[in-house]
């Protein structure tokens, strides 16, 4: 095994790791806090919280360093489309792909936006 060989075996058994051992954690604490129907409320919440930072991170700077109508309507309308999937089908990981999609989908008509106004 070459050295370069190794180096990717072991990024990726840290990789698995830093993904499995957390939910292995929540697991145990989950079983511990059943009984307790605020605490499964507050746990519940994070994962929506932390995708929804992530996305105001991540369109923050898309908006902010090139201010034009065309790529903060193509935000809204991503946005919009992960909260109306949501609140229609649950999840969060179907809607939040769609609404990367529809991003993306509007990112790349946007030249074609630009020229025509």
């Amino acid at each position: 095994m070459t050295e370069n060989e190794l180096i990717v075996l072991l990024c990726g058994i840290g990789t698995f790791l830093i993904r499995w051992l957390p939910m292995r954690r929540q697991a145990r604490v989950r079983e511990a806090a059943a009984a307790d129907g605020v605490a499964q409320r507050l746990l519940r919440g994070i994962g929506p919280a932390a995708i929804a930072a992530l996305l105001a991170v991540s369109f923050w700077p898309m908006v902010a360093q090139h201010p034009d109508i065309w790529r903060v309507l193509a935000v809204l309308l991503s946005l919009g489309v992960i909260l109306v999937l949501k609140r229609c089908f649950g999840g969060i990981a179907g809607p939040t792909l769609a609404g990367a999609a529809v991003y993306g989908l509007l990112y790349l008509c946007l030249p074609v936006a630009e020229a025509v106004l």
